[in-house]
């Protein structure tokens, strides 16, 4: 699980490690944090989550996500001003 502060930040999908299951998840620890992933990967799938537990103990249910090309699943906290854009804008 990745802990987001209340400070913007840009990551790397690649700089993210999934569990065992292919699932990332990623809250906050601020008021209304602002995430920036970089990746070329096309997202398949958008959502919120329902009631579910990932390999590494973490109940996702209502936990917005991301579902990308390959299968991998970023779950992310509401709050999270989330942003999904390719490497090169």
């Amino acid at each position: 699980m990745i802990k987001v502060p209340s400070v913007p930040i840009t990551l790397s999908f690649e700089d993210l490690l999934p569990d065992q299951n292919g699932e990332i998840v990623v809250v906050s620890t601020g008021d209304s944090p602002q995430l920036s992933i970089l990746t070329d990967l096309r997202v398949c799938d958008a959502g919120i989550a329902a009631s579910h537990v990932t390999a590494d103990g973490v109940e996702v249910g209502g936990l917005a996500y991301y579902t990308f090309e390959g299968g991998t699943k970023l779950y992310y906290s509401p709050d999270i001003d989330l942003t999904i854009a390719p490497p090169h804008s």
